[in-house]
């Protein structure tokens, strides 16, 4: 395989195995009257559900966020170019994420409309595009109501003085339109509960770990490695391949390239997992011998999932307990490093 895969990493840069060491960003959801504000809401679907706060807030040495910088931008958050995926100063490679903040060199002065186009439609608030490293395409079946939240919770967040580094190639070939955008993933392209649409639960988890949340994108397939289009005849079956750095694992121990299971149904999958171990495993971040899974989404000291709300996560399990099951063995990994990830117990 060739470093092009580098490019597949997404937007899950984590922080490991294991505890959570320190309490997810996450807001009540209501104000002082008992019922939940838009910018509550956009507060959870951005710092929760979205997990923006993984690639706009830079982490400290210890791992944890960098709260004094929330959603102020990552200068290099990933370099493609580089073994350690830091930035090697040699000009290629980097790409960075956007200051979100009430700041000139942020969002402040940006429309409610240039800042909805951006999340759903990949036009950036100059008038180029996104690098689709930013799952727009995925956000693009978000509701009106969720994304008009999202942005009155953005107007809230205090200004960040910080001018982002600009992107490097290959990341400019998507800016200015050489390389093509990917396409929007069509609702039809989400599937459909085993239960049916008249499953309210697994329906709204549908919308909550297919539009609203990135489930589909960690979890589902390429059609061709660097082409940021998922397969969707794979759904959720597994299969894209992360470097262990990026998943925060610095122990040799661990194999040099970590493929994300199949959470679909099937035999090579979840078929034998209860509800209550799901839950677990995106909750707590534990499998079914009480090992860590290695994603910070899941069980990580900087884990956004750990904040779901119990009704949300019930139904994100439902709608994974009754996904079609697609046969995908993702116990093994036939490029050359690569292989699967087991931590430590979770305490």
């Amino acid at each position: 395989m060739t470093r092009g895969w580098q490019l597949v990493v997404v937007a899950t840069l984590a922080v490991g195995c294991g505890d959570s060491g320190e309490k997810p960003i996450a807001d009540s959801g209501v104000d002082g009257s008992g019922s939940q504000t838009a910018a509550a809401r956009g507060q959870y679907i951005m710092n929760v559900l979205a997990q923006c706060t993984f690639c706009h807030t830079p982490l400290r040495e210890d791992g944890t966020r960098d709260l004094d910088k929330l959603l102020a931008g990552v200068d290099c958050f990933v370099d493609i170019d580089s073994a350690d995926f830091t930035d090697n100063g040699n000009g290629t490679g980097c790409v960075s994420t956007r200051n979100l903040t009430n700041d000139a060199t942020g969002l402040k002065n940006a429309t409610d409309e240039q800042i909805k186009n951006a999340f759903r439609n990949g036009i950036r608030t100059d008038g180029k595009k996104l690098a689709p490293i930013m799952p727009y395409w995925v956000f693009h079946n978000m509701s009106d109501e969720d994304a008009d939240a999202i942005v009155a919770y953005l107007r809230t967040v205090p200004g960040v003085s910080h001018t982002v580094k600009p992107n490097e190639p290959p990341w400019t070939q998507y800016n200015d339109g050489t390389a093509p955008m990917s396409p929007f993933a069509k609702p039809s392209d989400i599937p459909m509960p085993r239960g049916g649409e008249n499953n309210q639960s697994a329906m709204r988890g549908r919308y909550l770990a297919g539009m609203a949340g990135l489930c589909i994108d960690c979890h589902t397939p390429e059609t061709t490695p660097m082409s940021f289009v998922l397969d969707f005849e794979k759904s959720y079956a597994g299969g894209r391949v992360f470097p262990k750095g990026s998943l925060g694992l610095i122990d040799p121990s661990y194999p040099a390239l970590i493929m994300t299971r199949n959470i679909t149904p099937d035999a090579t999958g979840l078929k034998d997992w209860t509800r209550e171990q799901i839950k677990s495993s995106i909750a707590i971040g534990k499998d079914t011998e009480g090992k860590a899974v290695c994603a910070a989404t899941h069980g990580g000291m900087i884990s956004p999932y750990a904040a779901l709300e119990p009704q949300d996560l019930d139904d994100i399990v439902e709608y994974i307990y009754n996904l079609p099951p697609i046969e995908n063995d993702t116990t093994t990994c036939t490029d050359p490093g690569c292989g699967n990830c087991q931590g430590p117990p979770v305490q």
